[in-house]
């Protein structure tokens, strides 16, 4: 439509060269023409006398502004505002119509130009009075608002008061034009329209080298124009203008490309624009638009469409309002694609976040180490190879007695704490280490910097290959001092129980050779006397005899417990698998002869298959189920129960680990039973609950029990029940 207009216009020039062409010939024709000379003479007299009207009229507004505006921080009388308002309409109007008047004088313009931007900062200053709500309280700010106001006021008199005496110069310079048209009228007629005819001619020459150029200006134009929509192409973005007094849009060809469409496919209005926004974004974007109406500018800000494919992207507008050159206020707006950023920046987010949440864990793992470190009493070295350069732990400076602020990371700062008789030894290894002939565990000692204490240090070494630091050898260093204190004395510990071992074994060598040799003399000179000279003794000689005869048997099976007990406690433990049903078998058959005495009825059930010492084990049952022979009650048939199951720990309620298993093997007679308060009692060495001649038996048998339980990990314990019973539990690890 420009181009139609300018080449509308380029034909109306031609056709007005050729009407004043024509014109000017019948100008020189009638005389009277100088006659219309002197009338525009006259309207330009009339012209300087308006301006000089108007400019007096200006300055007497500014002066009513000026006082309403002090008027306003005096009172703050709210009809200021209506006064100043009122005032500067006219001001504008008046502004206006001078800039009518003054189209053909470039200087006055200029001067107006200058007056209207003191005119617009001297509306700023009583804008800013009316904002600011000036008051004594702030007489500097006060006095400094006034003191602005004079100044401008005064540039603004002194101005219009140019103005005024330029306009007087001009109506001077015109009224003597206007004497000398009226004299000289006739004389220059004819030579004023000869030179307006070579005027013509030249403007004629000078409009259609100006087509010309303007034609060549029109191509640069549309270039620029391809130029800036291939930009728009490139860049990612389009432009779009909203004309505020009628409403419409405008698109550019890219602006229909970013939301999916072809150039121009459909009319540029509110309603299709707002058919492509993301429905989660619509009431963002409506109150951002109505908000762009209403004030007349835009914030930047983000939203989403949905493209005709379907495709979501991410949009970024950005808007200003401007003057068009019709001055139609107009809102100048920028579309751009940021699709791509908002993804990469996403993206980076979703980064940054694993990088937090690792540098978090990461933290959280240093400082959990450095705690480790402490509770451990252990510190970390790191000898970096290819810069020959030491990181010491702080827990390892505190280590060696060092505050780790003042410490210099260098192995020489410690040497000194070496004990003096392991420094040869602590220098050939850390030469070995370096020329990697030997890099395992060593201790050495060291006396502590801080109070000479005497510690052990252990050393674990190892060579990390790492390609971002380079090789470097790991040293951990660990407090050893009470593992080697407590090896001492477990050391010491085992020499003397080794010892005792002996004297035990001696003891036992002793008690199977030395003490039941004299016994068996004994009993055999008993059963001599009984069988050829008991007839000739004294009722009280077969009394003493028969006493004899019972202590030795006593004896004899005394010594044969002590025998046994010493042989659970001090014998050789192998562990095996073995069937725990062969070993009650092999024990209900050595416990045959009693068991049939006494007609007892043993019921047990199947047995699990365990890992055990198998002659310990048969010893168990064989002296579980004779403790309950041995106790039966009279004239009642013996009967004894053993039954297996598979528990929990807790079930139990044993002090172990939750969640183990154990074999619960349950061991019920229906003996003589005992008082629960003996219920430890009867599983101490040599203790007993009735006398000897109630009775048989030395006191060891269950102790013996409860030793073969212990070496087995396991548990025992007793429920009695006087005249009804005991139950026996003994619990073995299932694993």
């Amino acid at each position: 439509m420009n181009k139609f207009f300018r080449t509308r216009s380029s034909f109306l020039l031609t056709v007005i060269f050729i009407v004043s062409t024509a014109l000017m010939f019948f100008l020189m024709a009638v005389t009277y023409k100088h006659l219309e000379r002197q009338s525009k003479n006259s309207d330009w007299m009339t012209d300087s006398y308006e301006v000089s009207v108007k400019l007096e009229r200006i300055y007497s507004n500014l002066k009513d502004i000026e006082t309403e505006r002090r008027n306003f921080i005096l009172t703050e009388d709210p009809t200021s505002r209506q006064t100043i308002s009122i005032k500067k309409q006219e001001i504008n109007a008046l502004l206006s119509e001078l800039d009518t008047l003054f189209q053909a004088h470039p200087g006055q313009r200029e001067s107006l130009e200058s007056l209207k931007l003191m005119i617009r900062y001297k509306y700023e200053i009583v804008t800013a009075s009316f904002v600011s709500n000036l008051s004594y309280d702030d007489m500097d700010a006060l006095k400094e608002s006034l003191m602005t106001g004079q100044r401008v006021m005064a540039s603004i008199h002194d101005r219009i008061d140019q103005m005024l005496q330029e306009e007087k110069l001009l109506l001077e310079d015109r009224k003597a034009a206007f004497i000398f048209s009226q004299k000289s009228t006739p004389f220059y007629l004819y030579l004023i329209s000869l030179f307006a005819l070579g005027l013509l001619i030249f403007i004629f020459y000078k409009v259609n080298a100006d087509i010309k150029n303007q034609r060549k200006l029109n191509y640069d134009l549309q270039v620029s124009l391809d130029t800036a929509q291939l930009a728009e192409k490139v860049g990612g973005y389009g432009i779009w203008i909203l004309d505020y007094n009628t409403g419409t849009y405008h698109y550019s060809d890219n602006q229909y490309s970013l939301l999916g469409y072809e150039p121009q496919s459909f009319k540029a209005d509110y309603g299709s624009f707002m058919n492509n926004v993301h429905r989660d974004d619509l009431h963002y974007v409506r109150a951002k638009y109505a908000d762009m109406v209403q004030n007349g500018k835009m914030a930047p800000f983000r939203y989403r469409i949905v493209r005709e494919d379907g495709v979501v992207k991410f949009l970024h507008v950005v808007g200003k309002s401007v003057i068009s050159p019709n001055d139609d206020r107009i809102l100048l707006g920028i579309t751009m694609d940021v699709t791509s950023e908002i993804e990469n920046q996403l993206q980076l987010e979703n980064v940054n976040a694993i990088l937090t949440d690792r540098n978090i864990h990461l933290n959280v793992a240093n400082k959990t180490f450095e705690e480790a470190e402490k509770i451990g009493r252990f510190g970390t070295l790191q000898w970096i190879l290819g810069d020959d350069r030491f990181v010491f732990s702080d827990n390892l400076v505190r280590l060696f007695g060092f505050e780790a602020e003042d410490f210099d990371h260098h192995p020489r700062s410690f040497f000194k704490t070496v004990h003096p008789q392991d420094a040869k030894m602590l220098e050939d290894r850390i030469a070995a280490i370096t020329e990697l002939q030997d890099i395992s565990a060593f201790t050495f000692r060291i006396l502590r910097n801080t109070d000479q204490k005497l510690i052990y240090i252990d050393v674990t070494c190892k060579i990390i290959r790492d390609s971002e630091l380079g090789d470097y050898f790991l040293f951990i260093l660990q407090d050893a001092t009470e593992e080697v204190l407590d090896k001492n004395d477990i050391e010491e510990k085992n020499r003397i129980l080794e010892a005792k071992n002996t004297e035990l074994q001696a003891f036992n060598y002793f008690a199977s050779h030395d003490l039941q040799e004299p016994l068996r003399k004994i009993q055999t000179f008993i059963s001599r006397l009984k069988d050829k000279e008991y007839d000739k003794l004294s009722d009280t000689g077969k009394q003493y005899l028969e006493r004899i005869q019972s202590s030795s048997d006593r004896m004899r099976l005394l010594i044969k417990d002590l025998l046994q007990f010493s042989r659970t406690t001090s014998a050789e433990q192998v562990f095996v698998t073995a069937d725990l049903n062969q070993l009650m078998y092999n024990a209900l058959e050595e416990l045959h002869h009693p068991i049939e005495e006494r007609k007892a009825l043993v019921k047990t059930q199947t047995l699990p298959v365990l890992n055990v010492v198998p002659f310990q084990i048969q010893q168990l049952f064989i002296n579980l189920i004779s403790n309950s022979l041995k106790y039966s009650r009279e004239n009642v048939t013996p009967e004894i129960s053993i039954t297996v199951d598979h528990v929990l720990s807790e079930e139990q309620g044993l002090p172990v680990k939750p969640g183990s298993y154990f074999y619960r093997i349950v061991f019920t007679d229906n003996g003589i039973g005992f008082e629960q308060q003996y219920a430890e009692k009867i599983f101490t060495l040599f203790s007993r609950l009735h006398g000897k001649l109630e009775y048989e038996g030395t006191g060891i048998g269950l102790a013996i029990c409860k030793k073969i339980v212990e070496n087995h990990s396991g548990y025992i314990n007793a429920v009695g029940t006087p005249g009804k019973g005991s139950v026996f539990t003994v619990c073995l690890p299932a694993q």
